[in-house]
């Protein structure tokens, strides 16, 4: 009985730790090492289980295409979309041929047909093509599992590349995009690969996951309103949903992020009065009025706005195709570029090919279509481009598939200053706040049809009223369903019946939002600030450069930022008195009790006492050194770092409930590290990471030090005491790949798994 009892013990002992492992289907482990498929010689390769089933689906659509109906007055345009039951995910494998390894490695996943247009479907040699979606169920390639392979029509081709890969450069949020050979059952064509607007995009770009919103198509391209379009209708949704999860505090961050947007929608809506005539087939431009509320977007939003309009990419700024990032951060929108179609290389090779120097791009043309933010940001636009490398940016070109020469490029660059140039002569007046009223007066056509729904987290409650809020019922809010509230779906409501609409415009009917940006601000000095809620109090000694902030209440919460921290001492003091249950460990989203964010640290000393966060002090897109940090008694973990590149010299964390130290996506120094009574690991590294460390103490963890997803870590003079396990590496996530540790000297006591590892990764520890 008591051998049984032990090998119990050490079952579920080993279980915890192991069931982190990804479980991967990969017989090739191979497979799973950092492998960069290379578009210029590797290929994908789409094996469809059930081809005839694809097939029969495919033409399906095509008839429908094809059909009488189809046909419009306008040769160029059809009244068709390929609708949603034409758009079911089939069982397939996915194997990609890696040239230079010689290695074929084969993927379980699922894959659909993807896009609205006729543009999205073609013949080739008698064989129907589609553009699809791919999601791979194993594996990644180049750390994505989401994506599209897009027939090159439909997204202009090369004018695609061409744009994701500059604004990519220029560090707005653009999809990893770039021509790929691919195999669809055996018949090979070329196809634009573009990731899903997703959490690893996100990543890819230093960014927290958070909120994308995207336009609502209902009542647009998919004439949800008795078959036909209704503009008016048009509002944001979020299209990644799943995001929130169980999370009250991801809930609320969404709510006021969709809030905003739809504020904007309907400001958009009324500046455009025409609209609520408007045909299928005509387009929309999301007219943004940021005067809602202050700082809305992020200070290279007009930037971005001359970009897009420079290359002729207006057909991405519709309500429809409008994608944005709301940073749970900062409380403020990014644009994510999608599906601009631009015209620039067209253009280029026009008149290469007609040696006609003149830009038929003239000023007069845009006045009524351009935004007040392009106009202003023409200037920054101009002064990015100029700064662009073109050896560099040519490489990358070529990486993704589009070859040009230094004069192509030169040529190129030069036609986008030169439109950029002629926005100065443009004259956009700036965009009024108008009273919403007159939008739900304006839906009274439609008032048959017509629920609009407003959602409060905290009574948890959906109130739905008619179209002009003169008739309100309030109901209970069953959270099983917030997914498809905030993604604009409702089909739990429509049992009763069938015709109605129901809009979610936010979180109150009068749409006056106060921003989360409930947070006082102050600047220490010229180079950096601190926001804190009323929660905090802070106590600033400016001649001994000491900051002490004390928490007040559990929710209490600090941001420090700005361009640099030079020599000082930060206190943070958690709050020990106030006792409330049931407090969000992230409240308003933020992680960190003490969170940094953007900013250069030197010879800066940190301290944290008694924090119930999720993490004691994050680190988020920071860099330089950090002289010394001390952190006792974390409810969870100790520092978090993400994004980061830092040197520390002292570290020492005691008691955390969770991790002492979790380091993700950076570059990590740390001289002497010291860590007692850790709940989970001493040491996290993980998402792409490398690591250093010298001279490691770690007392009383489950694991001393871990390793994970595609991160590196390496470790001299390390004495680990009182642990389950010592050292572990593995792989956890899908879209990263195995890890590895190299130790110089390692001794461990009173320990039950000296190393685990799952099969792919390695430990590696010289004097074992």
């Amino acid at each position: 009985m008591l051998v049984r009892v032990i090998i119990l013990f050490f079952f579920f002992n080993f279980s915890s730790i192991a069931n982190e492992f990804y479980q991967t289907n990969q017989k090739d482990f191979k497979c799973n090492k950092e492998l960069v498929f290379n578009p210029k010689e590797d290929i994908i390769e789409v094996k469809i289980s059930n081809n005839k089933k694809w097939v029969e689906n495919l033409l399906k659509v095509l008839v429908e295409f094809n059909h009488p109906d189809s046909k419009t007055s306008s040769s160029g345009h059809f009244n068709f979309i390929i609708r949603d039951k034409y758009k079911k995910y089939y069982n397939s494998k996915v194997l990609i041929r890696y040239k230079a390894k010689n290695l074929v490695c084969e993927h379980n996943a699922r894959v659909k047909i993807t896009g609205d247009g006729w543009w999205h479907l073609d013949w080739i040699n008698g064989e129907p093509f589609a553009s699809v979606q791919v999601k791979l169920l194993d594996g990644n390639i180049n750390n994505i599992v989401n994506f599209k392979l897009l027939l090159p029509r439909s997204r202009k081709s090369d004018n695609e590349i061409f744009i994701t890969s500059f604004l990519k450069y220029l560090n707005f949020i653009s999809p990893t995009t770039f021509y790929a050979d691919v195999k669809i059952n055996n018949f090979k064509t070329k196809y634009i690969f573009q990731e899903h607007l997703a959490k690893e995009l996100l990543e890819s770009h230093s960014l927290v996951e958070g909120p994308i919103l995207e336009g609502d198509e209902r009542f647009t391209i998919e004439k949800g309103l008795n078959n036909q379009s209704f503009y008016p209708l048009s509002m944001s949704r979020i299209s990644n949903s799943k995001y929130i999860k169980n999370d009250i505090s991801k809930m609320k961050k969404s709510l006021e992020a969709i809030s905003f947007m739809n504020a904007i929608y309907i400001q958009s809506h009324l500046s455009n009065t025409e609209s609520f005539g408007k045909t299928l087939f005509a387009l929309e431009k999301l007219n943004i009025n940021s005067k809602i509320i202050d700082d809305l977007f992020e200070r290279n939003f007009d930037t971005y706005e001359s970009i897009i309009y420079a290359m002729d990419a207006a057909h991405g700024q519709s309500h429809d195709d409008r994608r944005f990032y709301y940073d749970p951060i900062n409380n403020f929108f990014q644009p994510i570029y999608y599906d601009g179609k631009p015209n620039i290389i067209d253009y280029y090779n026009k008149i290469k090919k007609s040696k006609n120097s003149g830009d038929n791009f003239k000023s007069e043309n845009l006045k009524n279509i351009i935004s007040k933010e392009a106009v202003n940001g023409a200037e920054k636009a101009i002064v990015l481009i100029n700064n662009i490398d073109n050896n560099n940016f040519l490489k990358i070109l070529s990486q993704n598939g589009l070859t040009l020469t230094s004069e192509d490029l030169k040529n190129i660059k030069d036609i986008i200053v030169e439109r950029l140039e002629k926005f100065n002569d443009i004259s956009v007046e700036s965009s009024k706040l108008k009273n919403n009223k007159y939008y739900f007066e304006r839906l009274e056509s439609k008032k048959d049809y017509i629920n609009l729904v407003f959602l409060d987290i905290e009574k948890e409650t959906l109130e739905i009223c008619n179209y002009n809020l003169s008739n309100c019922k309030t109901q209970t809010l069953d959270f099983n369903y917030l997914e498809s509230v905030y993604a604009q779906r409702f089909d739990f409501l429509n049992d009763k019946n069938k015709d109605k609409i129901y809009l979610l415009i936010g979180k109150n009917k009068k749409l006056n939002f106060e921003n989360s940006k409930k947070f006082k601000k102050i600047f220490i000095n010229k180079n950096f600030s601190i926001k804190y809620n009323d929660k905090i109090s802070i106590d600033i000694d400016h001649d001994n450069k000491n900051l002490t902030i004390k928490q007040n209440a559990q929710t209490g919460r600090a941001i420090i930022s700005g361009k640099i921290v030079d020599s000082w001492k930060i206190i943070f003091m958690g709050d020990e008195l106030n006792k409330i249950k049931n407090v969000s460990k992230n409240h308003e989203n933020l992680t960190g009790c003490l969170t940094f964010v953007d900013i250069f640290l030197k010879n800066v000393s940190l301290s944290s006492r008694n924090s119930k966060c999720e993490d004691s002090i994050n680190l988020i897109r920071s860099k330089g050194n950090i002289t010394d940090i001390i952190i006792k008694n974390s409810k969870y973990d100790g520092i978090d770092a993400d994004f980061s590149s830092l040197e520390i010299k002292d570290l020492k964390v005691e008691n955390s409930g969770n991790d002492c130290l979790d380091f993700s996506f950076g570059q990590y120094k740390i001289e002497n590290i010291d860590l007692k009574k850790c709940g989970d690991k001493g040491i996290s590294v993980g998402e792409k990471s490398n690591a250093y460390f010298n001279n490691v103490k770690i007392q009383e963890t489950s694991i001393g030090i871990a390793s994970k997803d595609s991160s590196f870590v390496e470790a001299n003079n390390v004495k680990i005491i009182d642990t389950k396990t010592c050292v572990s590496a593995y792989k956890k996530k899908q879209e990263f790949n195995f890890a590895d540790i190299k130790i110089e000297n390692m001794d461990c006591f009173n320990f039950k798994e000296q190393i685990l590892t799952d099969k792919g990764s390695t430990i590696n520890i010289k004097n074992l």
